[in-house]
């Protein structure tokens, strides 16, 4: 019987040293939009988050149809939100492009179709406490990682 109960509490200690360990909540979000020049070789970069990378992808699908709208697409706009998307977007786009981080990558996780017939002219991000607000013109759209979020639409 002592000897059971030792071997149960010697189990347990070790399984218990085992359980992963978890920091939550944890907010992702930055404060504000970043406003990101594309150098001539596709790249961006982020100095206050400390982040780079390659848009040339991006903008392949955005402009598909288009290889000249893409040629005169000089800045990106990009937003995390509080739960570490990022949402990229900028003049001449029809889409939000919703990207998740990876292991040294940045994956999409989602295309929201914002202006299917005609792009926007100066699309801006807000944070907003469960949303990412998207400022096009006069409308004002409210966007997650799965989309545009009901009511969201003015």
């Amino acid at each position: 019987m002592k000897k059971s109960l030792v071997i149960v509490t010697l189990l347990a200690s070790v399984l218990g040293g085992c359980a992963s360990l978890q920091l939550q909540p944890v907010d992702f979000s930055w404060a504000s939009e970043e406003i990101l020049d594309v150098e001539s070789n596709g790249t961006v970069a982020a100095k206050r988050y400390y982040m780079e990378f390659n848009v040339k992808p991006l903008l392949a699908k955005e402009f598909a149809a288009d290889s000249m709208a893409a040629r005169g697409t000089n800045m990106v706009r990009v937003i995390r939100d509080k739960a570490g998307f990022y949402f990229i977007t900028g003049p001449k786009f029809k889409n939000v492009y919703v990207f998740q981080h990876g292991d040294g990558s940045l994956s999409l996780s989602n295309t929201i179709s914002i202006s299917p017939e005609k792009p926007m002219d100066d699309p801006k991000f807000n944070q907003r406490n469960t949303y990412i607000e998207l400022l096009n013109g006069s409308a004002k759209l409210q966007l997650n990682k799965g989309g545009v979020q009901q009511g969201g639409g003015k």
